[in-house]
């Protein structure tokens, strides 16, 4: 027993020699290290000297090793030896630590001297542990793997415990602060802040190698999970420069109110192009995060303030300084979502034509129309001669006005109705104009189309004013309505392109049958008819059962015969509201000729029978509707040609009123229009509900129609890719993305689609 416990005494004694042997070479070898970092010098230190101290921690290890019968247990006293070698080159750098730690802290007070220590120490640190790696390199690759640990993630540990924790604040305030003092000299960091921001991109790293750059001249630690070291670097460096870089540049700007915009923009760009080359050179990581944050704070923030400043957008559109129009487009471009600030100009522009056709009192939506949509085109001519003609050379300026306008236009809630009244206006006072004229006009009412988004709007109320001027049409209209709608082609759906086609071809084939036929022989009177093909035409109100004079039967059924033989299979339906007829009232010795319409000369017609009627008897008498009746007799009563007993000229609720023809009646003009005019008219409820759900249907129809067509090309297809193909595929209405997933889930519900069993968000078309 006692021999064992002796020779285990002298193994130890044997081990602690060898390992003080260690230690003395190491303590030389560093004292060369710190007096080549002292003196700046090159390392003196031999490979000799390198392979002899490894030569000695590999012996004592496999000594100790190779009398362990458990070599990696280390709770095994021989394996103590590998421990104590660990614990020894962890103490060599904590003391090496402490001393630089030291210099730095003495130091604090000065920012020059803290760039000038931390950046050398730091430098120092690196060689420090690349040269103990060197020595301890058997440590390294056979004995600390086991521990979990490598030599250089246990001196960037330590380093990181040590020294740069202690030091995080102070080192985060000089980079800091020698960035602001850069800003403000305009010139570029000194690059020993590089080196200084380095460490925050490696304090984070948890597995790291250290190498010697031969080319550089420089150790340096190199991550191998760069996402750690990310996190870190922008947690605890990259957060606080970005505030400190906002803060100071809210600053700078509150000092920069009185620039012009051009001056403030040449500010600006100055500012960015120092910011950029001081991330590149230094801290390349906040690369992005700088770029968005000066955009931020200099372009998103400052864009309305430099496009409604006095020396802003429209001072230099109405002197056209094209040179700053450009430089404005430019860095306001830089962030796409500042476009709403150029936007928001146009919109000023056409809200003050809002608010010009709002301060005059009863304007109707005719003036309202036109009024807007001139100042729009007055605007866009101004603009489009500057921005697209002279700035050609620029597609993002093309680009920007064009979204610039489109936001405008679609802004306006009214603007598709709004634009169909104003073509209708511009068509009605086309007379007389030559080629060039109209095809400018043409030009213009494109312009404007290709703006809207609600394009199926604007086609439910241009279906309605086109019926009404072709009922009313002359040939040459007839042309310039062809030609309107040979500019849409393309810009529409095939459904109402063909609509519109066939209402311009129904009224020429009704022209060439009554020519054909002389429908108008041997009558007393004159008669046109308009053939308007059913489903093409807008939804009209059919009074089939209204008592007609029997002049007009004869000559209906007339018609009707002649249209039955050469147009067989057909049914024929009369729109007795839609006609219109010119009356000759012989009162005293006066003739007058009334312009009238259908409905309005049926009930006149009685009044060749006797003086007066009750209501109710011409109720009896044509069989009208009680609402068309009162709208048919307001403008008699208005122009007094038939005069009643009450004086509130829209109450009809009395039907035993008698109704008298006024032979008092006279006027200077002989031609007088009755037609009803919604001025005179009562207000009455009108369902807008019925109207949107008609046009809601129809989106729908539309919607469901792409689907079914891209489920059936793809059979299989995402969710996402789905939304974004539909999308695009749609011009005639900008549906949003909820309404249509709304027709996907009635789509699945009607079995036209399923969704995948597997993956919610896949759908699978069914055959």
């Amino acid at each position: 027993m006692n021999n064992q416990i002796t020779g285990t005494l002298e193994i130890n004694n044997y081990y602690q020699q060898q390992f003080e042997q260690i230690k003395q070479q190491c303590q030389e070898a560093k004292n060369k290290l710190k007096k080549a970092f002292k003196e700046e010098t090159a390392i003196t230190i031999s490979n000799s000297e390198i392979m002899s101290i490894y030569s000695k921690i590999y012996d004592l290890s496999s000594q100790a090793n190779t009398r362990s019968p458990n070599n990696l247990n280390k709770h095994n006293n021989f394996n103590n030896v590998d421990l104590q070698l660990i614990i020894y080159f962890e103490d060599l750098l904590k003391e090496f630590i402490n001393e630089i730690y030291q210099q730095v802290n003495e130091l604090k007070w000065e920012k020059e001297s803290v760039l000038f220590i931390v950046t050398k120490t730091y430098h120092d640190y690196k060689a420090y542990s690349y040269w103990l790696y060197k020595m301890f390199f058997y440590l390294d690759h056979f004995i600390m793997p086991c521990h979990g640990k490598t030599i250089f993630n246990v001196s960037l540990k330590l380093f990181k415990e040590e020294y740069f924790d202690k030091c995080n604040k102070l080192i985060l305030n000089t980079i800091l602060q020698f960035i602001q003092e850069t800003r403000k000299k305009g010139i570029l960091l000194n690059k020993k802040i590089k080196q200084l921001i380095q460490m925050y991109s490696i304090m984070g790293s948890k597995t790291v190698e250290l190498r010697y750059m031969r080319e550089s001249g420089i150790y340096d630690y190199i991550c191998k999970n760069k996402k750690d070291a990310l996190i870190f670097y922008e947690e605890q460096f990259q957060s606080h420069f970005l505030l400190e870089t906002q803060k100071y540049y809210k600053n700078e700007i509150d000092d920069k109110l009185n620039l012009t915009t051009i001056e403030f923009i040449n500010w600006a760009n100055s500012i960015f192009k120092l910011e950029m080359d001081m991330c590149l050179e230094c801290y390349p990581n906040s690369y992005q995060a700088l770029i968005q944050e000066l955009k931020m704070i200099l372009v998103s923030n400052q864009a309305a303030r430099l496009v409604d400043s006095p020396t802003g957008l429209a001072d230099m559109l109405q002197y056209d300084q094209i040179d700053e129009l450009k430089l404005l487009f430019k860095y306001i471009f830089q962030i796409e979502e500042c476009i709403i600030h150029i936007s928001k100009y146009f919109e000023q522009k056409g809200q003050s034509f809002n608010n010009s056709v709002d301060s005059q009192q009863q304007i109707d939506e005719k003036n309202e129309a036109e009024l807007y949509f001139t100042n729009i085109l007055r605007l866009m001519e101004k603009t489009q001669d500057i921005l697209q003609n002279q700035l050609e050379k620029e597609p993002e300026v093309k680009n920007l006005y064009s979204k610039s306008l489109m936001y405008l236009i679609n802004k306006h809630e009214k603007s598709p109705k709004f634009l169909a009244i104003y073509i209708d206006i511009i068509i009605r006072r086309e007379k007389g104009r030559n080629d060039i004229e109209t095809d400018k006009m043409l030009t213009q009412i494109i312009c404007l189309f290709q703006l809207l988004d609600q394009r199926d709007i604007f086609f439910q109320h241009y279906q309605k004013l086109l019926s009404d001027r072709l009922l009313h049409f002359q040939q040459k209209d007839i042309q310039l309505e062809k030609q309107i709608l040979q500019k849409f082609k393309g810009e529409t759906g095939t459904n109402i392109q063909l609509q519109l086609s066939t209402m311009i071809q129904d009224i020429e084939e009704s022209n060439r049958f009554a020519i054909d036929q002389q429908i108008s022989k041997d009558i007393q009177f004159e008669f046109n008819a308009i053939l308007m093909t059913s489903n093409c035409w807008p939804k009209f109100d059919i009074f089939e059962n209204i008592i007609k004079p029997l002049k007009i039967q004869n000559i209906l059924e007339n018609y009707e015969k002649l249209y039955i033989v050469k147009f067989k299979n057909r049914i024929v339906k009369w729109y007795y509201n839609l006609g219109q007829a010119e009356l000759i009232y012989k009162i005293q010795t006066e003739k007058y000729f009334l312009n009238v319409n259908t409905m309005q000369m049926i009930v006149f017609l009685q009044f060749n029978k006797a003086d007066s009627f009750s209501i109710k008897n011409i109720l009896d008498l044509t069989n009208i509707d009680k609402i068309v009746l009162e709208n048919s007799l307001i403008p008699f009563i208005c122009m007094k040609i038939i005069t009643r007993e009450k004086s509130e000229i829209e109450d009809f609720s009395d039907e035993n009123e008698v109704l008298k023809l006024n032979k008092g009646f006279t006027k200077r003009a002989k031609k007088i229009k009755l037609f009803p005019n919604h001025k005179m008219l009562p207000k009455r409820a009108h369902d807008e509900n019925e109207e949107y759900q008609q046009l809601n249907q129809q989106r729908e129809l539309v919607v469901d129609s792409q689907l079914i067509r891209l489920m059936k090309i793809k059979k299989t297809i995402d969710h996402h890719e789905l939304l974004q193909n539909c999308q695009s595929m749609i011009s005639i209405f900008k549906p949003d993305q909820q309404f249509i997933k709304n027709r996907i889930e009635s789509l699945i519900e009607r079995f036209y689609i399923a969704r995948d069993k597997k993956n919610f968000n896949v759908y699978h078309y069914q055959n």
